[in-house]
C-alpha cells in the first residue's frame, strides 16, 4: 500500500483553492457586516417609531384624563340642577 507523499511545490491548483477560500470568506464577511448594519438601521427606525407612538399615547391619555374631569364636572352640575328642579317641584302645590 502506498502512502501519500507531500512535496513542497505550490501548484496553480493550490493557489486557486486558497484564492477561492479567501474570496469566499471576504464576501461572506462583507455580506454579514452589511446585514448587521442594515439590522442596526432597522432597529433604530423601530425604536424611533416606538418612541413617537409612546409620546402620542401619552398625549391621548392626558387628553382623556382632562375630558374625564370635565365629564365629572358636568355630571355634578346636572345632579345639582336635578336637585334644584326636584326641590322646586316639591315646593309648588
Amino acid at each position: 500500500m502506498t502512502r501519500p507523499t507531500f512535496d513542497m511545490k505550490i501548484s496553480l491548483g493550490n493557489v486557486l483553492s486558497i484564492g477561492s477560500v479567501v474570496v469566499g470568506l471576504t464576501m461572506g464577511y462583507t455580506t454579514l457586516r452589511a446585514d448587521g448594519l442594515e439590522t442596526r438601521r432597522m432597529v433604530a427606525t423601530i425604536e424611533t417609531s416606538a418612541l413617537q407612538r409612546e409620546s402620542r399615547l401619552r398625549a391621548v391619555e392626558i387628553q382623556q384624563a382632562g375630558q374625564s374631569s370635565d365629564l365629572r364636572s358636568i355630571q355634578a352640575g346636572i345632579l345639582e340642577i336635578k336637585g334644584l328642579i326636584s326641590s322646586l317641584n316639591k315646593s309648588q302645590p
